[in-house]
């Protein structure tokens, strides 16, 4: 059973980070709830699902050109790439993250 199956849901993208066409992170969240699935990473054991976190203060945005996600009072997490939102076009291509990675990430076993 994969990882986060009821999360990790093509209706629950809101973006992604690095090349649409080359194995882009997809970033992923529903109410309180966020994760994102890693396709590409230099650690390969930083490659699949992130853990599904809930926090009530979440966003992501862009600062000097690198998507940063905040979380629990903090910047929790810095992107190597610029955050853009998921459009009606895009959809369908970060949607292929959901069932070529259905394993949490290898760091979090």
């Amino acid at each position: 059973m994969a990882y986060g199956n009821d999360f990790y849901v093509k209706a629950n993208i809101i973006g992604y980070t690095g090349d649409l066409n080359d194995n882009p992170t997809v970033y992923f969240q529903k109410g309180n709830r966020f994760g994102r699935i890693t396709q590409d990473h230099p650690h390969a054991n930083n490659i699949g699902r992130n853990r599904v976190r809930e926090y009530n203060d979440y966003r992501i945005s862009n600062v000097d050109g690198k998507a940063q996600e905040y979380y629990n009072g903090s910047v929790r997490h810095t992107s190597r790439n610029s955050f853009i939102a998921v459009t009606s076009d895009t959809a369908a291509v970060l949607a292929l993250a959901i069932s070529n990675f259905p394993n949490k990430k290898p760091k979090y076993d």
